[in-house]
């Protein structure tokens, strides 16, 4: 009888091992992501304001008249960022030179500190936008461009006033000019 070389015994056990191997990646692969290690995660952590307040109040001037004031029961202040997030009965007066005014209260805002644009939003709902005039605007958000002296939003937006209702979607309020303009999907009704 014939013994096996080492040489063959070598070849053979190398083969079985490789085969081994292959058999145990392709049960890995087969079973699937829930075999394998999931991959650790950093979390994000917030930015951390550079101050907190409770009753926050900014007032915009121009020419000794005050232009607009913005209060919030709550504020977080970025100094880097040159930004305020405010929270908390969030509310706005626009004045106008011409004595007409404007209020509107939301759940929460950002002020740019810096250029003085400002966003305001509700949770659930509408805002709605208190003309001194008679016309009220409603929206669940508004955008404030200061340099334009421009309100704004993408939003839907519906317009009531006497005999008056506007529904669209987007909105430009320009306040010296007295001018409103809805950008699409305009209906007007008269009553």
């Amino acid at each position: 009888m014939k013994m096996p070389s080492t040489l063959h015994v070598a070849r053979a056990a190398l083969l079985g091992a490789m085969l081994a191997m292959l058999v145990t990646i392709l049960i890995f692969v087969a079973a699937g992501p829930a075999r394998r290690v999931p991959q650790a995660s950093v979390p994000i952590l917030p930015q951390q304001a550079d101050a907190g307040m409770q009753g926050f109040s900014f007032t915009q001037s121009r020419g000794g008249l005050v232009d607009w004031k913005i209060q919030a029961r709550q504020a977080q202040l970025f100094e880097a960022d040159a930004k305020a997030v405010l929270k908390d009965n969030v509310q706005v007066t626009l004045m106008g030179a011409d004595g007409v005014t404007m209020t509107v209260t939301g759940d929460e805002g950002i002020i740019n500190t810096a250029s003085k644009d400002f966003m305001i939003s509700k949770h659930s709902g509408n805002l709605a936008l208190i003309l001194s005039s008679g016309f009220t605007i409603y929206t669940p958000r508004i955008r404030w461009d200061n340099a334009a002296l421009r309100i704004w939003t993408d939003e839907p937006v519906r317009i009531t006033g006497p005999r008056l209702e506007v529904t669209g979607q987007g909105m430009d309020t320009f306040l010296p000019s007295r001018e409103m303009r809805v950008h699409r999907n305009v209906r007007v009704g008269i009553h």
